[in-house]
């Protein structure tokens, strides 16, 4: 009985902890790394930046990568966007470019925040 009791409350006490781990973080990421890409796959492909993920307990992040570019469009970073008092990750996403950005730049729009994809 005692063993049952102490693996209740184990489980218990795991799953209050699992909820303190929100999938909104609070606090806003940390400032976006420095990369340097690595050699160009092909004349086809598109630098997706690296960016900041929440972990549900911190920030982890996300290398960048080459990508095969959709043609027509360029690749606009995804975002944190502060919504009260949580954060909210808006994912990347490929989008025509605008008149002064060409194609599949692997840049963002400029009309766009820089920031962390998913």
């Amino acid at each position: 009985m005692r063993k049952t009791a102490w693996a209740v409350l184990a489980v218990l006490s795991l799953a209050a902890a699992a909820g303190l781990a929100a999938d909104q973080p609070r606090i806003g990421p940390p400032p976006l790394r420095t990369e340097a890409p690595t050699l160009k796959p092909g004349p086809a492909f598109a630098w997706i930046p690296g960016y900041w993920k929440w972990g549900g307990i911190n920030y982890e992040w996300v290398e960048g990568r080459w990508a095969k570019a959709k043609k027509g469009k360029a690749w606009v970073p995804g975002t944190w966007e502060q919504v009260g008092a949580r954060w909210v990750w808006k994912p990347g996403k490929w989008a025509k470019p605008s008149k002064e950005q060409p194609a599949a730049s692997g840049q963002p729009l400029p009309d766009e925040k820089a920031g962390p994809p998913n």
